[in-house]
């Protein structure tokens, strides 16, 4: 009797949640696990039965020097084939639409007292994503878990649009403000024969150093992220 109460219960509590808020945190999951970050967004619309727009979403700085924040978008649209999610090994995600993304940037300076500090070599710098530290130190890529099911994805068409870079260095008082070119891709994914997602991210930092005013900032860009 116990039990059946119990259960009774618990369906009555999943009655009044909409489903709109069960995305709502799957999405907040999801997101946060991949990127190992706080994530978080304003508000979730679910045009069923399978498009999603994201408003103000938000990647939270675990240890902001600087920025409170690593990511930013106004706005972001998912149109996915759900049928493949949920039968296939292979998500499809018909259409990707970020709307004025921001990101945030900030590179720290670190003398290696191991070496002269009147050489160049002895100062290196860490970011606030994880890369220069990585880059610099040559560490290896993270062993994820085996998993009974690997999914792989592909995103048949995106788009970045107006997009900004805040770039601020510890050493220098000024900071950056990079506007990004807009960005369109067919056929990103992680799956062999696919143009893969860290390709992507590749083109979008190096059309932020691109546009880098500063001479100074870009030779540390250069030496940081070994342009």
């Amino acid at each position: 009797m116990k039990k059946l109460l119990g259960v009774l219960i618990l369906l009555i509590i999943i009655s009044t949640i909409s489903f709109e808020k069960i995305i709502e945190k799957y999405l907040i999951y999801k997101f946060s696990n991949w990127v190992e970050k706080d994530v978080s967004f304003d508000d979730l619309n679910f045009d069923y039965p399978n498009k999603i727009i994201l408003k103000s979403l938000t990647i939270k700085n675990t240890n902001p020097i600087f920025y409170n924040d690593i990511f930013k978008s106004n706005e972001i649209l998912l149109n996915i084939d759900l049928k493949s999610y949920f039968f296939s090994q292979l998500v499809i995600v018909n259409e990707l639409k970020i709307y004025k993304p921001i990101f945030f940037l900030e590179l720290i300076e670190k003398k290696n007292l191991e070496k002269s500090a009147e050489k160049e070599e002895a100062i290196s710098f860490e970011d606030n994503i994880g890369i220069a530290k990585k880059i610099n130190e040559n560490l290896p890529d993270r062993i994820w878990p085996s998993k009974i099911r690997d999914k792989n994805f592909l995103i048949q068409k995106s788009l970045i649009e107006k997009g900004v870079v805040f770039f601020k260095v510890n050493s220098i008082d000024k900071q950056s403000e990079v506007e990004l070119s807009d960005f369109n891709f067919k056929n990103i994914g992680n799956e062999k024969g696919l143009f893969h997602y860290k390709d992507v991210l590749k083109l979008i930092f190096f059309d932020f150093y691109a546009r880098e005013k500063d001479l100074n900032k870009k030779r540390i860009l250069k030496k940081t992220y070994k342009f």
